[in-house]
């Protein structure tokens, strides 16, 4: 009966994994021309904004994060020995992308806010906490794990640190959320200052 469920857990998360691949192809596929159209718009190759700077940040890290991770599950040629020197890859990609979505939403935040310096402070100072104690959970503590010849990674330790990653995480990201909705409660809806706001 475990072995039942254990398999059936494991069919589950192969069926996840190529459903999120799947979608994230065509997610990428049906974006390009919006990607072209926004890499035409800036004023040359050499001055780009920051939107655009952050945009190929999230966006090919979180493709390669989507690779390397999937590389190691589905893989069926590792041994022990090559497994140790892979299975962080994983996390520390999953570590950057969401350092980089944080700043993403950080500079959203502020510029709703509209760049009150005591904010922006206080942003920063959390995201460099949330930050550290995000690295620390997610490769802190962590095993290579082989089965089949796949790829890996678990806690070695009693608690869960993945869950505290996700934890500090989730966090951020209610705090940045909160601040930006009670900022835009005092917008006016039909004023210049929110179109303004949409571009940024």
């Amino acid at each position: 009966m475990e072995r039942s469920l254990v398999i059936d857990s494991t069919s589950s998360e192969k069926y996840m994994r190529v459903a999120s691949i799947s979608i994230a192809f065509y997610d990428y596929i049906l974006t390009l021309p919006a990607e072209w159209r926004f890499y035409r718009s800036q004023p040359s190759f050499f001055h780009i904004s920051l939107s655009c700077v952050l945009f190929i940040l999230i966006r090919y890290v979180s493709i390669v994060t989507i690779v390397v991770s999937n590389y190691g599950y589905f893989s069926t040629n590792f041994t022990q020995h090559a497994c140790q020197q892979y299975y962080l890859v994983a996390p520390i990609f999953k570590a950057v992308q969401t350092m980089i979505s944080q700043i993403i939403l950080g500079v959203r935040t502020f510029n709703i806010a509209r760049r009150d310096r005591r904010i922006g402070i206080a942003i920063l100072l959390m995201y460099f906490f949330l930050v550290s104690v995000e690295w620390f959970t997610d490769i802190s503590q962590r095993a290579p794990v082989v089965i089949d010849g796949n790829c890996t990674s678990a806690d070695a330790g009693k608690t869960l640190s993945t869950w505290f990653f996700y934890l500090a995480a989730m966090l951020y990201d209610i705090v940045m959320v909160t601040i930006s909705t009670i900022h835009l409660l005092h917008y006016n809806p039909l004023s210049s200052r929110v179109e303004r706001l949409v571009r940024v």
